[in-house]
């Protein structure tokens, strides 16, 4: 997707690609002219006024598109068996010990991953995973008949669009590999599914800002919330991937 590969390199300010690009001590990246009324050269960073300034810019399609936010629960049948997922069915986290659970068909028995409980099959539908304190995780949606036998295939050809992240390496697992630079580190992903016009979309939810979209893809059957939480070989990773309930006033 090269327009979300160009929107990496777009100054919050101008909306232009960088033109002398500095980074400020928040964080942000930004044209150095356009930064320059906004630097107070006795504080390295205003940062009230460049908030101000990048609240301005959020994407305003991720406030519409949260009017199709849905109540998502986890299915424990689908959960490998070293995934603990919760009693309200909210939270996954990797639990390192193998449990002792039913070989259900639609258990995933390679990947340390889990699916929502309902599907969808038309439509419109967003949910929000909030990944704070995670070294690792994958999150995005997969297609009812993903191999859960054997090793998954972690492509749209395989039927998963997912965002993946490693050590703040971000990764879409498009057709090839896109790999992506947010702005900052998200701490929350907002999902959106458009079924008929065949479009998964990610955002960075606290600064309201598009991540990825896969485009022109085509669903012929129901699609399921995915997600991974890994496993803590690159680290302590045992924070749970927390399905969040979606604040329409943010």
């Amino acid at each position: 997707n090269t327009d979300s590969f160009k929107e990496q390199f777009l100054c919050s300010v101008c909306l232009d690609v960088f033109t002398d690009p500095v980074s400020i001590p928040c964080g942000h990246n930004f044209c150095k002219a356009c930064i320059s009324e906004y630097w107070n050269t006795t504080a390295l960073c205003q940062l009230a006024q460049v908030q101000q300034m990048i609240q301005e810019r959020q994407d305003p399609e991720l406030r519409r598109i949260r009017q199709w936010s849905v109540d998502v629960t986890l299915d424990p049948d689908t959960a490998h068996c070293k995934l603990i997922v919760s009693e309200d069915r909210k939270q996954v986290s990797y639990g390192d010990v193998r449990q002792i659970l039913p070989d259900l068909p639609e258990r995933f028995e390679c990947y340390l991953s889990v699916l929502g409980k309902e599907g969808f099959s038309s439509g419109r539908f967003y949910f929000e995973v909030q990944v704070r304190g995670k070294i690792e995780w994958q999150v995005g949606v997969a297609r009812e008949s993903i191999i859960r036998k054997g090793p998954t295939a972690v492509s749209p050809e395989g039927g998963l669009w997912a965002l993946y992240m490693n050590r703040n390496k971000y990764i879409a697992k498009d057709t090839p590999h896109m790999h992506l630079f947010p702005s900052q580190k998200p701490q929350k992903v907002g999902v959106f599914v458009d079924y008929k016009e065949g479009q998964i979309s990610f955002y960075d939810v606290e600064n309201m800002s598009h991540i990825y979209s896969f485009t022109g893809c085509t669903f012929t059957e129901k699609l399921y919330p995915y997600l991974n939480p890994c496993d803590n070989e690159e680290g302590p990773n045992s924070a749970p991937l927390v399905i969040s309930p979606v604040n329409h006033t943010d």
